[in-house]
C-alpha cells in the first residue's frame, strides 16, 4: 500500500516537473530586423560577373572588379548608413567612386530590395539562390574618375551581376 502511495506521489511530482520545465522553455529567438538580414547576407567582398550599361556589355571595363559591402547593424538606425568600396580596373569616367557610403530605402521579401548611395545614386538589388548579387544603378551624373565632358559614356542604367 505504501509502494503504491510513494509511486503516485512520485509520478505526480515527475508530471508537475514536466509542466513546469514545458512551460517554462523559451521561444525561439526574436526575429532579426530585415535590414540586419540583408546586410549580413550583402556585407561581403562580390567579384564581378559581368556589367552593362543600359543592356551593353561593359564588363571589360571592370578587370578584377570587387565590390566590398560592411558595416555594423545598428538597431538605432537600422536602414544604415553602411559602407562600400570597389577595387579593381574601372572604366573613366566610372559609375562607382572608390568609396562611400549607403543605406536601404526599402527590404522586400526574400533577399532583394532598394539603397541609395550617398551621392543619391539609386540601386536595386536581389541575391538569387546560389548566392549571386545582381545589382542595378542608375547613373544621371556619375563622373568619378574625372574625364568631364565624357559624362553621357557612363550615365545610365548599370547591371552589375557579382559572385560572392
Amino acid at each position: 500500500m505504501k509502494i503504491n502511495q510513494f509511486a503516485r506521489i512520485l509520478s505526480g511530482m515527475i508530471l508537475a516537473g514536466a509542466v513546469v520545465f514545458l512551460t517554462n522553455c523559451g521561444g525561439d529567438d526574436p526575429e532579426k530586423p530585415a535590414q540586419q538580414v540583408q546586410l549580413e547576407r550583402l556585407s561581403k567582398t562580390w567579384n564581378i560577373v559581368s556589367a552593362s550599361l543600359d543592356g551593353a556589355p561593359r564588363t571589360g571595363d571592370f578587370t578584377n572588379f570587387k565590390l566590398t559591402f560592411s558595416g555594423t547593424f545598428n538597431a538605432n538606425n537600422p536602414n544604415g548608413p553602411y559602407n562600400y568600396s570597389v577595387t579593381g580596373a574601372r572604366p573613366t569616367p566610372s559609375p562607382w567612386p572608390a568609396s562611400g557610403q549607403w543605406s536601404f530605402v526599402s527590404v522586400g521579401s526574400g533577399d532583394s530590395g532598394s539603397l541609395v548611395r550617398s551621392d543619391d545614386v539609386p540601386m536595386v538589388y536581389s541575391i538569387n539562390s546560389s548566392g549571386q548579387l545582381t545589382l542595378e544603378l542608375t547613373c544621371t551624373s556619375c563622373d568619378y574618375g574625372g574625364a568631364s565632358g565624357r559624362v553621357e559614356a557612363v550615365n545610365g542604367v548599370w547591371t552589375f551581376v557579382f559572385n560572392p
